[in-house]
């Protein structure tokens, strides 16, 4: 069960073990480097990052309606995106880390997600992409959104009702 502690951490508690889990706060936004980047954090280019951005404006304004008219699987379906796209950031800034895009080894992907390999296989399956999507993925990052077996519906989706709201 995790228990807010002062320094705005949480911690998991439970068998007499305590875990920090750094990286989770409540009093503040994430504003350092995501995994250790080179570039501070900044691994989706500036087109990607509007075009990410846009897409998530259309999410919220979905999700607004949706809580407004009380359509609970369309909140579902916004939450899932918004989650799916953390889920994308981690999955492309470990994998950009790792040497050749391996999911195995001292460097691999598997390892700075703290995942074991069938974990980060799992993880890319939640995301609806294969490993070699990531290794090489396509022009920005709305290209490989497209590419997701999942997000792809899921957004364009999201994307026609936000336009008819």
């Amino acid at each position: 069960m995790p228990l807010l502690i002062p320094d705005g951490k949480m911690t998991a508690v439970g068998r007499g073990n305590r875990h920090s889990m750094p990286g989770i706060t409540t009093n503040r936004t994430h504003d350092g480097p995501s995994h250790n980047t080179p570039d501070g954090g900044r691994f989706w280019t500036d087109e990607d990052r509007q075009a990410v951005g846009k897409l998530v404006e259309n999410i919220r304004r979905v999700e607004q309606h949706a809580f407004e008219t009380g359509d609970r699987p369309l909140i579902a379906d916004a939450h899932s995106l918004l989650s799916g796209l953390v889920q994308l950031y981690d999955l492309l800034t470990a994998f950009r880390n790792s040497p050749d895009g391996r999911i195995k080894g001292p460097q691999g992907v598997a390892k700075k997600l703290g995942l074991t390999r069938n974990g980060v296989y799992c993880r890319l399956e939640m995301v609806g992409l294969d490993p070699e999507d990531l290794r090489n993925p396509p022009g920005d990052v709305r290209d490989l959104v497209a590419r997701s077996r999942i997000f792809g519906p899921l957004a364009d989706r999201l994307q026609n009702i936000a336009g008819s709201i």
